[in-house]
């Protein structure tokens, strides 16, 4: 029941809108239902359209199994010629679960129609293939489905991304406005450096220039990568190495519980190392990567953008240079050398105390990784049953040679934190000294007209460090490019006198190619004009055959109608025959009835006597009726009398004692006539 409900509120929803009731689906002839169902099958292929009674069953049940087929309907192989015979003359038990499995799947079955028509295969004969012209034909098809494929995929990604049309539009018009302007731009410059000598020349040398700019970016970034590949393969190779020393010493003087041991005290650390290092390394690489994303969705600059940032800057740092020159110029007419000394001194003990705070970090860094191998040492130390000879005396080195390192750590620990204490210290005593200086400072500022001088010094000094690392960083770069560029260009040269000899091999190949192109396109053409003319006579013929087909078609058709209107009125003939007999007493009918005639009559006085018999009963009805429903409002008022003392005896049955709510005998009913039934 819940499937035919389904299939009707499908079938009345758009694009059928049928508008049917339960009761109008199920009074349906099976010929309406394989109408319904081939309305269903047009609407996701447009071929299937059509009437199902202008067509013989046979051929209709074959069209629908292959449309099925095509859908990837499972018909069980046990019972497909019931199925198909079912689909043949419409039976509900065939037609309902079809329209169901459909209906439920129309999107998806819609797309896998017109997929189809594309996409399934043409079973070809290995025989035809032989030939030249179908075998190209053939490999042709097979490319343009590939090519289909890619196509709709490449749809399907565009129609399922989150990128709007009026984005895109919005995007490309952007687009083609800057190309515009780069195009008319491109215009002035050439029409500008049209008449100077040696331009083109210049300007194939700086596309040169341009593309070996981006091929050593690319060879750099490509150095880059297989530089910390090897590091990585480095790194890989020793542990690999340290921990088949280990397994090799561990076969020899270790049982397998020990070595069991040791395994469970690796897991561990790698464990410490995937939830700490790894962890911390993977955050890095998300946040990097976010911050790669958001430059990514900015929009990009054009060469106006820059330059005017440039010019920015370059306004800042002119605005600097005359604050600088302010500051000192006020500095040198007020004479206080001791001031320009304190400055100095501090700034210098600032600059040394950050340098020692940096080297002290990746002091506490590299004494946090020592006691990091320190643990995993005891570990594995703790894991071995017995060490030997050897590896007491290995780790008592290794032992000896950390403790040098950690006291030669501790001591130069100790002299940075004095050292800063003596920093601290003079920090204090030039504050003590003129305890208002940053505010006499910020008044001489103001005073002077460069207020913030200070704050923009500091900017520019670490401005001016960051730039000597980056040139630095910078200078190192271009050395190893510049390195790379010399064995590339080495390689280059040794590869282009090993492919001399191919390339002279290569151009007598071309030559023998384009003769023999030159011949294959002189066939190609004759082959052309033939295969033209071939298939303009074989669609001729198609469609001749074609139209020969569909009357012969419509012909077998009328002729089907045609013998069944005569078997109609043949069996009408007989029938009418047998009545002349029945009437001229050559036979009888049935034993007691003579002739068809009879037998209506029979039928008809049958049918009088019913009606007869059913109108005296409504007027008796109709007489009773006050009578009968006195008679039911005493039944149920009976009925509800005798729920009401079976109620009562069930409690008085439940009841832990015989007394009710008020303390009476519940066994005392009164007067009443009750039945009691005594327990065996």
């Amino acid at each position: 029941m819940e499937e035919i409900q389904f299939i009707v509120s499908k079938l009345n929803e758009p694009p059928f809108s049928l508008n049917m009731q339960l009761v109008d689906f199920d009074e349906k002839s099976p010929l309406e239902l394989l109408q319904i169902l081939n309305d269903v099958f047009s609407e996701m292929d447009s071929q299937m359209k059509m009437d199902v009674r202008d067509e013989p069953e046979e051929a209709r049940a074959n069209r629908m199994m292959m449309f099925l087929a095509m859908l990837k309907f499972k018909i069980p192989d046990e019972s497909r010629d019931t199925f198909t015979e079912g689909l043949m003359y419409g039976e509900k038990t065939v037609v309902y679960p079809i329209l169901h499995w459909v209906l439920q799947r129309l999107p998806a079955l819609q797309k896998r129609a017109y997929l189809a028509r594309y996409l399934m295969p043409i079973e070809v004969p290995a025989d035809f293939l032989q030939d030249e012209t179908l075998s190209d034909i053939y490999a042709r098809y097979k490319e343009m489905q590939n090519e289909f494929k890619a196509v709709h995929k490449t749809v399907d990604q565009l129609r399922a991304s989150d990128l709007k049309p009026g984005e895109l539009k919005a995007e490309i018009t952007q687009l083609e406005d800057e190309r515009k302007q780069l195009a008319d731009k491109i215009e002035r410059l050439k029409r500008q450096v049209a008449s100077e000598e040696g331009f083109e020349a210049m300007l194939a040398a700086t596309s040169r220039l341009r593309q070996e700019q981006e091929e050593e970016a690319k060879l750099a970034e490509r150095a880059r990568e297989q530089r910390f590949q090897l590091h990585q393969a480095e790194a890989r190779a020793a542990d690999a190495g340290r921990r088949l020393a280990a397994l090799k010493d561990g076969a020899a003087s270790q049982n397998a519980e020990s070595m069991l041991r040791q395994l469970e005290a690796e897991v561990a650390a790698l464990a410490r190392r995937s939830d700490v290092v790894l962890a911390g390394e993977l955050s890095d690489a998300r946040r990097r990567l976010q911050e790669l994303e958001a430059a990514r969705l900015e929009p990009q600059k054009t060469r106006e953008d820059v330059d005017q940032l440039e010019a920015e800057v370059e306004h800042a740092q002119a605005e600097c240079q005359e604050l600088r020159e302010a500051v000192e110029q006020a500095l040198k007419q007020r004479g206080d050398q001791n001031l320009i000394m304190s400055r100095h001194a501090a700034a210098l003990a600032a600059k040394k105390l950050a340098a020692k705070e940096e080297e002290m970090e990746r002091l506490q860094g590299e004494r946090q990784r020592v006691a990091a191998e320190i643990e995993e040492h005891e570990g594995k130390a703790s894991a071995a049953e017995g060490p030997n000879r050897e590896e007491m005396k290995s780790f008592a080195d290794q032992l000896r040679a950390k403790t040098a390192q950690y006291r030669a750590l501790k001591k130069e620990l100790g002299e940075l934190r004095a050292e800063s204490v003596v920093l601290h210290r003079t920090e204090q005593v030039l504050k003590a000294r003129d305890q208002n200086l940053d505010d006499f400072l910020r008044q001489l500022e103001t005073k002077k007209g460069v207020r913030g001088y200070r704050e923009t010094h500091e900017t520019l000094v670490k401005a001016s460090e960051q730039a000597q690392m980056v040139d630095a960083e910078k200078g190192e770069t271009l050395d190893e490019i510049s390195e790379i560029v010399r064995k590339i260009t080495q390689q280059l040269k040794e590869k282009k006198g090993e492919l001399a000899p191919q390339i002279k091999q290569l151009r007598d190949t071309r030559k023998e190619y384009k003769e023999v192109e030159g011949e294959y396109l002189k066939k190609r053409s004759v082959y052309e004009k033939v295969a033209v003319g071939l298939e303009v006579e074989k669609q001729e013929l198609e469609t001749a055959c074609t139209e020969k087909q569909d009357g012969c078609l419509q012909e077998e058709s009328r002729y089907h109608y045609l013998q069944c209107l005569k078997h109609i009125a043949e069996a009408t003939l007989d029938k009418v025959r047998q009545e002349e007999k029945y009437q001229k007493g050559e036979g009888r009918l049935l034993p007691e009835i003579q002739t068809f005639q009879d037998l209506y009559k029979n039928k008809e006085q049958q049918q009088k006597n019913m009606a007869n018999q059913l109108r005296k009963r409504q007027k008796e009805i109709k007489e009773n009726e006050g009578s009968y429903m006195k008679q039911r409002a005493q039944f149920a008022n009976l009925k509800k009398l005798l729920d009401i003392k079976l109620n009562a005896k069930k409690a008085q049955a439940s009841a832990k004692s015989g007394l009710d709510m008020f303390g009476n005998d519940a066994s005392d009913f009164g007067s009443a006539n009750v039945m009691t039934l005594d327990q065996p």
